[in-house]
């Protein structure tokens, strides 16, 4: 999924539309509105097959999720949307 400017935008103006009670209050909606919008991201990648490593496996790592490696080129270009 794209970073979604407009959603965070409104979730800002919310918390600062709420007047939290406390800084504390305030610091913990702001972190929590930009860990989701950051979470949110969908990571794309580019790289060749040999130029991957995972050390360890899935079941030993807690939250992995499965890495698909494409065939592509050697452009190594990658983004986050």
């Amino acid at each position: 999924m794209a970073l979604n400017k407009t959603t965070l935008k409104n979730d800002l103006k919310a918390i600062f539309e709420s007047r939290p009670a406390s800084d504390e209050a305030a610091a913990e909606a702001l972190a929590d509105v930009i860990y989701d919008f950051v979470k949110s991201a969908e990571v794309t990648i580019t790289a060749l097959p040999n130029e991957v490593s995972v050390v360890g496996s899935p079941t030993a790592q807690a939250n992995a999720v499965p890495l698909t490696l494409k065939g592509g080129d050697a452009t190594h270009t990658g983004g986050l949307s």
